[in-house]
């Protein structure tokens, strides 16, 4: 998984926070296939319908 750092990062919050809700989904949808896997992670961390920042988000299962 690649991402820019508009996938975690909040105003106002540390990095670390955003960094464990990603470990946290990651967590819990680890088992679902890469397309559904990155639907489930931008929902996960609020950003499905966009966000303030830029997020790019890759997701490859080799």
């Amino acid at each position: 998984m690649l991402y820019t750092d508009g996938l975690i990062e909040r105003r106002g919050e540390d990095i670390d926070a955003g960094l464990q809700r990603l470990t946290d989904a990651l967590a819990r949808y680890a088992r679902h296939s890469p397309e559904h896997l990155a639907d489930a992670l931008l929902a996960h961390l609020g950003v499905s319908s966009g966000a303030r920042d830029d997020i790019a988000l890759i997701v490859v299962r080799l």
